[in-house]
């Protein structure tokens, strides 16, 4: 399966109707052309003004004859073209190809607040850096409350980054499952043993998200 990460920054003010598009519209589109969805979100903590999804295929050749197909749709077309009369609704699109770790769980949206977060690994150590997640941060995860919903690495080029989303009831459940982990001394043990030739991560992002309402569940 692959999956594509799709980040868009929507024009100042017009997020809003960017949304309502999707959950009016897009959305029907994309089940027109059998382009599966694993969830549309806006961030919760982080920069505001993006909507963040994610879509499925089984292939690359699929995507291309998918995304193809929707982007030559009259009917899309027609629709893109009246709801932005006023202007586009989007600064930016940003796309990544992901494929999931072997150790990943099928991903699926079902807590009420997701947390994205994305390692730059240490030249070399990306393997070392799967190996731990793999061997012991998935389950220490688990056992502090923490869903696993998917781990990924990016399918098209040189890749040395893991992409990763967790799942939480609320940001409350996050907090006190985190710090737990933190403090776990078989988590810190694991680290150090991992960590005993230097970091594994040389840059970590976090972004906390919440699903739209039109998100599948």
């Amino acid at each position: 399966m692959l999956y594509e990460l799709r980040v868009y920054d929507a024009v100042p003010g017009k997020l809003a109707a960017l949304n309502d598009r999707f959950a009016e519209q897009t959305m029907g589109f994309f089940k027109k052309h059998g382009i599966g969805m694993l969830g549309f979100w806006t961030a919760e903590i982080g920069t505001s003004n993006q909507l963040t999804y994610i879509l499925k295929f089984d292939s690359m050749a699929d995507r291309e004859t998918k995304w193809a197909a929707f982007q030559a749709d009259g009917e899309w077309q027609e629709v893109r073209a009246s709801t932005e009369k006023d202007g586009p609704f989007t600064a930016s699109v940003r796309n990544t190809f992901l494929r999931t770790t072997p150790y990943s769980p099928e991903p699926k949206i079902d807590t009420n607040v997701q947390e994205m977060r994305v390692y730059n690994a240490m030249p070399g150590k990306l393997p070392a850096l799967n190996d731990r997640f793999a061997n012991h941060t998935t389950g220490l995860f688990e056992k502090h409350g923490i869903k696993n919903v998917g781990y990924w690495t990016e399918d098209v080029g040189t890749s040395n980054k893991l992409v990763y989303m967790l799942g939480y009831a609320n940001l409350g459940d996050r907090e006190k499952g985190w710090a737990a982990f933190q403090a776990d001394p078989e988590w810190q043990k694991a680290r150090a043993a991992s960590e005993a030739n230097g970091p594994l991560v040389s840059q970590s992002q976090s972004t906390i998200l919440r699903p739209t309402a039109y998100s599948p569940r």
